[in-house]
C-alpha cells in the first residue's frame, strides 16, 4: 500500500525538494566512480554511512529493484535499508544477501495471479474440499464459528508466505537484523496499540509478512497480543528509520503514481481507498522531508496491482537512478573500495542450511498437531527439500482447517530442527457456503435454483463431518450426510445419509414445451468407503426410500409412478484434473452401479450403470483441446418404470430441447476446445474463456428426429467470483438449434 505526493505539493515546495535532490554531503566521501579522492592527509577520510528508504506501493514497489541494481552497477554502498510494505520485501530480501539480479530473475518467475488469488490449488485440496467446489464452484465461504462472519482478508497470505519463508530460511537464528549482510528495519502498524512497529529482531519471514499485510485485502498478522497490518497506514516512507539505524546521508527512493481525479472517486470504495491515500500521503510528506536525497520513479501509467508488468516497472526504477546520476555518484566506491564492501556483505551472508533432526508444529490443536506430525517425518535427517515441504503445506490448508501454513528453522537441545507454523482459520469451521444457479437454456422458461451448504467437522470424532445441503427454486430440498473416519488417520470411513426433494422436471422437443413434472423424492441410507488419497474415492451402500412423479402440465412423455425404491450401489470417482469448472489439464473419471431390488412401475429388479470418462490436454499456453465420453444401460432390462437416463440440454446434445431423449441405453461423446480470452481482476474471478465442442450421441428405447443426434456449440465462459458464467448457442441437425445461458454448474 503506498501514495505518492501530489504534483500539486510538489510545485508549492520547490526549494525543499531542490535541496533534497541535490545535497553537498557534510562528510566528503572517502571515493567517487571516477577514482580515489585525493588527500593530503595521512589518516583516510572515513565516507558517510548511506541508508535507503524504500516506500511501499504494491506492484510499483519493484520500481524498488531496479534502483538498486542501478546502485550495484554504481558501486553506491548501502549500509542500512529500511521498508514498508513492498518496500519492506524488497529491502528485507535485497538485505538478506539476494542481488537485484537474483530478486529480478525470482520475481518474472512468479505467477501473481495465483499468490493474489492465494486459493488452494484445486488439485492439492482434500478430496472432500474438492466435492464442496464441484457442488458450490465459487469463492462464497463464510465461517460461522462466531455467527456468520467473512475471513479477516481476502488473501490469507499462505503462498508470499512461503516465497518469503523459502528466501529468509537461512536466517533463523539471528537475534538483531543488524546481523544481515545489510542491517534492515521495516514498519508495520500494530492495530491493538495504534501504532507503528518497527522490526529489528526476531524471526525475519514474520516481519517481511507483517509489514505487507493491507488491511482487508491480506490477513493481519497475529503475534502475542498484537495484530499488525501494512506500515504504510502510518509510516509509508521510512526515512526516520534510517536515520535512527545511524545513516548519515538518507536516501529515499519515492513511488509518484498518477494524480487524483475527482471523477475517479464515485463508488464507496473509491472514497474509502482515497481517504487512505490522504493519510498516507500526509506521512509521506514528513519523510520526504527527512530525506537527503530523493529519487523519485514516476509510474502514473501503472497501479499498486500490475504485478505482470514487473519488467518496465523495474526497469522504470533503473531510469530513475540514472537520472539522479551526478547526485549519487558523488557516493560511489572506487573498485577497490566497493570490493572490500562486496566483501563484507559476503562474509554476513548464510547460504547453508542445517539438516533438520526433529519437526515441532505450532498453531494447531493438540490432535491436529499429533495427526499432521507424521506427514512432515519423511523431511528429518536430509538436506532440506523446499519445494516438496512447499506442496505438501499448500495441501495442507487444503484440508480446510487452516488459513496458512510456513515453516522455519529452530533448534532443541542444540539440535536443529524444523518448525512448521500453521494459523487456524479464526471464522471456521463451521463453514456456510451460498450457490447460485441460473438454466436459461430454453427460450421463454428461465429456472433458478439457491443452495446453501452448512459443514460442521470433528463432530463424531477427528476428522469426522457432517454437511448439508439446503436447495431453494427449481429445487426444493435438503440433503445431510455424516462423513466419519474409522480412526484418525484411516482411510476406511462410514457414512450415513438421508435426503428430500421436490424438484420440476420438464421435456422439451427443441424449444417446445411438452409435459412438466414434479418428482418427489425421499431417501436414507448408508455408505462405506475408502479414500484413495486427495484424487479419487469409492462407496458401496444401501439406500431406501420413495419415488412420486406427477404431471402437472402438457402431454405425458414418461409413465406416472409412485412408490417404494430400494437400491445398492456403488460409486467410484477420480478427479485428477486442475479445476472445477473448466479443467486445461488432467483426466476423470465415474461409474455408478446400482441394482434396484424395487422401483416403482417395475415389475423386477434390475442393474443400472453408468460410466463417464474426460481427458484434458494443453496444446499452447493460452488453448487446451477436451476429449469426454459417457454411456449408460440397464443391460437389456426395458421395464423399469420410468427411464433411467435422458438426454438433451446443455453439454448434453446441447441444440436439443432438455430431456428430448429419454430411454435405457445411451451413449454421448464431446470433443472441444478451450481458449483464454482475458484475465478478470483479482477478487472478481479468474478468466474469460472461449468454449467450442462437437457433441454426437445416441439413446435407445424412444423414436428420435434423427438416427444419430450430434450439433456444434459456442460460447463464452467466465469463471467469477459467484460462479461460473457461460452464454453461447448451438446448431445441431435436424433443424435444431437455440441460444442459451446458464450461471453456477455449467461444465
Amino acid at each position: 500500500m503506498r501514495r505518492t505526493l501530489p504534483v500539486f505539493l510538489l510545485c508549492l515546495l520547490p526549494s525543499l525538494l531542490d535541496a533534497k535532490q541535490e545535497p553537498a554531503p557534510t562528510t566528503p566521501p572517502a571515493a567517487t566512480s571516477a577514482g580515489p579522492a585525493t588527500s593530503t592527509q595521512t589518516k583516510p577520510q572515513r565516507r558517510p554511512k548511506i541508508g535507503v528508504a524504500l516506500e511501499g506501493g504494491g506492484a510499483m514497489g519493484l520500481a524498488h529493484i531496479g534502483v538498486l541494481k542501478w546502485f550495484e552497477e554504481h558501486h553506491i554502498p548501502v549500509d542500512y535499508v529500511a521498508g514498508t510494505s513492498m518496500g519492506g520485501l524488497v529491502g528485507g530480501f535485497y538485505a538478506t544477501g539476494m542481488t537485484p539480479e537474483e530478486m529480478q530473475k525470482l520475481i518474472e518467475g512468479l505467477d501473481w495471479r495465483k499468490i493474489l488469488d492465494d486459493r488452494t490449488p484445486y488439485e492439492d485440496l482434500s478430496y472432500r474440499r474438492k466435492e464442496d467446489q464441484r457442488a458450490y464452484p465459487n469463492s462464497l465461504t463464510f465461517g460461522l464459528r462466531n455467527g456468520l462472519s467473512a475471513p479477516a482478508g481476502l488473501i490469507a497470505g499462505h503462498q508470499i508466505g512461503l516465497l518469503i519463508d523459502r528466501v529468509t530460511l537461512p536466517y533463523y537464528g539471528i537475534s538483531s537484523f543488524d546481523d544481515l549482510p545489510v542491517p534492515f528495519r521495516c514498519v508495520a502498524t500494530d492495530l491493538v496499540s495504534g501504532q507503528s512497529h518497527v522490526f529489528q529482531g526476531g524471526q525475519l519471514a514474520v516481519a517481511l509478512r507483517s509489514t505487507m499485510s493491507i488491511p482487508g485485502a491480506f490477513s493481519p498478522v497475529r503475534e502475542g497480543n498484537a495484530v499488525y497490518v501494512d506500515g504504510g497506514l502510518l509510516d509509508n516512507l521510512p526515512t526516520d528509520v534510517v536515520k535512527q539505524m545511524g545513516a548519515e546521508i538518507v536516501i529515499a527512493v519515492h513511488l509518484e503514481s498518477a494524480p487524483v481525479e475527482a471523477k475517479d472517486i464515485r463508488s464507496v470504495f473509491g472514497v474509502l481507498n482515497h481517504s487512505v491515500s490522504a493519510m498516507i500521503k500526509e506521512n509521506e510528506l514528513h519523510s520526504l522531508e527527512l530525506a537527503d536525497s530523493i529519487v523519485t520513479v514516476p509510474l502514473g501509467e501503472f497501479t499498486t496491482v500490475d504485478y505482470a508488468k514487473s519488467e518496465p516497472i523495474m526497469q522504470r526504477g533503473y531510469e530513475a537512478a540514472q537520472t539522479r546520476s551526478r547526485l549519487l555518484e558523488a557516493f560511489a566506491l572506487n573498485d577497490s573500495d566497493w570490493d572490500a564492501y562486496q566483501q563484507a556483505r559476503k562474509t554476513r551472508k548464510r547460504t547453508e542450511i542445517p539438516v533438520p533432526q526433529f519437526v515441532k508444529i505450532e498453531g494447531a490443536s493438540a490432535r491436529s498437531e499429533e495427526y499432521a506430525s507424521h506427514y512432515f517425518r519423511s523431511f528429518l535427517n536430509k538436506p532440506l527439500d523446499t519445494a516438496r515441504l512447499d506442496d505438501m503445506l499448500t495441501r495442507m490448508t487444503g484440508v480446510g482447517r487452516y488459513d496458512s501454513a510456513g515453516y522455519w528453522l529452530t533448534e532443541q537441545g542444540g539440535k536443529p530442527g524444523l518448525l512448521i507454523r500453521v494459523v487456524e482459520k479464526n471464522d471456521a469451521p463451521p463453514t456456510f457456503q451460498p450457490a447460485f444457479e441460473v438454466d436459461g437454456s430454453q427460450a421463454g422458461n428461465v429456472d433458478f435454483t439457491t443452495g446453501t451448504r452448512f459443514t460442521f467437522t470433528d463432530i463424531a470424532g477427528f476428522r469426522s463431518e457432517w454437511r448439508t445441503d439446503l436447495l431453494l427454486g427449481n429445487t426444493y430440498g435438503i440433503q445431510t450426510e455424516l462423513y466419519r473416519p474409522f480412526t484418525a488417520d484411516s482411510r476406511w470411513f462410514f457414512a450415513p445419509h438421508a435426503d428430500a426433494s421436490d424438484t420440476a422436471f420438464q421435456i422439451y422437443a427443441r424449444n417446445d414445451p411438452l409435459a412438466d413434472y414434479r418428482i418427489y423424492r425421499i431417501n436414507i441410507g448408508g455408505d462405506l468407503g475408502y479414500g484413495f488419497g486427495r484424487f479419487s474415492e469409492l462407496r458401496v451402500g444401501y439406500e431406501i426410500g420413495s419415488l412420486n412423479n406427477k404431471l402437472r402440465l402438457g402431454t405425458p412423455q414418461i409413465p406416472a409412478v409412485q412408490g417404494r425404491v430400494g437400491q445398492s450401489h456403488l460409486h467410484y470417482l477420480l478427479d485428477h484434473t486442475d479445476d472445477p469448472v473448466i479443467p486445461r489439464r488432467g483426466f476423470t473419471a465415474e461409474s455408478n452401479f446400482r441394482w434396484f431390488d424395487q422401483s416403482p412401475g417395475a415389475t423386477n429388479g434390475f442393474p443400472s450403470m453408468d460410466l463417464k470418462l474426460g481427458y484434458f490436454q494443453p496444446i499452447a499456453r493460452p488453448a487446451s483441446l477436451f476429449v469426454e465420453g459417457e454411456g449408460g444401460s440397464t443391460f437389456g432390462t426395458t421395464n423399469t418404470g420410468i427411464p433411467q437416463f435422458f438426454l438433451g440440454g446443455p453439454l448434453r446434445l446441447s441444440a436439443y430441447g432438455n430431456n428430448e431423449f429419454q430411454g435405457n441405453q445411451y451413449y454421448l461423446f464431446r470433443a472441444g476446445f478451450i481458449h483464454d480470452l482475458l484475465t478478470l481482476p483479482p477478487f472478481v474471478g479468474k478468466k474469460v474463456y472461449a468454449v467450442g465442442a462437437y457433441e454426437i450421441g445416441k439413446m435407445y428405447g424412444v423414436t428420435a428426429d434423427t438416427n444419430l443426434p450430434n450439433d456444434v456449440a459456442l460460447g463464452f465462459l467466465a469463471e467469477t467470483a459467484v460462479g461460473p458464467f457461460f452464454i453461447g448457442g448451438s446448431v445441431g441437425d435436424s433443424g435444431h438449434r437455440k441460444w442459451f445461458f446458464q450461471l453456477g454448474r455449467v461444465f
